[in-house]
């Protein structure tokens, strides 16, 4: 908040006065008058935070780079949800380069990718599928083995993302709900599902490119809370999973440009704490398993 004031003033000056074509002198002259005018230039510009995704996975229509959150930092108090203005729920971004709306994680069996074959192993999706998923038209040639051979989750599935552009320091709580678990996979639980942050302050490229303008948000503040290791960590309630700093922009950009990426990755484990780490194993058997996680911007 700035203001500056402009001040005017206009004075009075005596006149002579004529009378019958004779000028005659006052010999008494009355108090000089002031008049000022005044002027207030007022500015105010709020905290902000505008979360940027997509309104809804690839399945469903989604379309994307789309603001799905417009917050404001206040009037909400320190450590409260800061008011979302477009009252939407918003989707995120795949893991690629540009602004695809997320995966729909249903749609298939998630990859599986081999682990120290001896020989052969070539995975191939002639069928031009998504390559995340096993589908009767992909193809494996003939493998060789020895006694470490293995199976596991591919380890770049389930990567979302979702762009923060501020022009204020925030903070970004998540909480896992909704856990869905069928099959074999009933007997697992949020603990299970691996869970891993990172900030990108820039990527993508051509059409798909973001964070030109952007600066690291974590500067100042705690950063991302590496304890957490899994959806478990989230399920209780709204956990702070980033306490910020400053704001993410960082030169005179556009929205895009001045943009970071919170990108999250989950993993499926037998066991907790699994951060990013895959560790499937046959002994785990057939089912599916899967959670809401929801992000939410905070007032720091």
């Amino acid at each position: 908040m700035w203001e500056t004031s402009r001040h005017i003033r206009r004075i009075s000056r005596p006149m002579a006065a004529l009378s019958s074509g004779v000028l005659i002198a006052s010999t008494a002259f009355a108090a000089t008058a002031f008049a000022a005018g005044v002027d207030r230039p007022f500015f105010r510009v709020q905290s902000l935070v505008i979360v940027i995704g997509a309104t809804e996975n690839e399945a469903n229509g989604g379309v994307a780079p789309v603001a799905v959150d417009f917050n404001l930092l206040t009037p909400a108090s320190s450590g409260g949800a800061a008011p979302d203005i477009i009252g939407v729920d918003g989707y995120m971004f795949n893991s690629n380069s540009g602004f695809d709306a997320g995966h729909d994680f249903s749609g298939g069996a998630s990859r599986l990718d081999l682990e120290n074959e001896t020989s052969g192993g070539n995975f191939g999706n002639p069928g031009g599928g998504d390559i995340d998923y096993l589908e009767a038209s992909d193809s494996l040639s003939a493998f060789g083995l020895d006694g470490s051979t293995d199976l596991n989750v591919r380890q770049s599935r389930h990567v979302s993302r979702f762009l923060v552009v501020s022009n204020a320091a925030f903070d970004m709580y998540a909480q896992a709900s909704n856990l869905t678990r069928t099959g074999d996979f009933t007997a697992l639980n949020y603990e299970n599902i691996g869970f891993r942050a990172l900030i990108n302050t820039s990527g993508g490229s051509g059409a798909g490119q973001w964070g030109s303008a952007a600066q690291n948000p974590t500067i100042g503040g705690g950063g991302i809370d590496t304890n957490i290791s899994d959806l478990a960590d989230l399920s209780a309630g709204p956990t702070k999973l980033f306490d910020g700093g400053r704001r993410t922009a960082r030169n005179r950009g556009s929205l895009l440009e001045q943009a970071v990426s919170f990108n999250i990755r989950y993993a499926l484990s037998g066991s907790a704490d699994a951060s990013h780490t895959n560790a499937y194993d046959f002994a785990l058997g057939v089912g599916t398993i899967g959670a809401d996680v929801t992000y939410t911007v905070y007032t720091p």
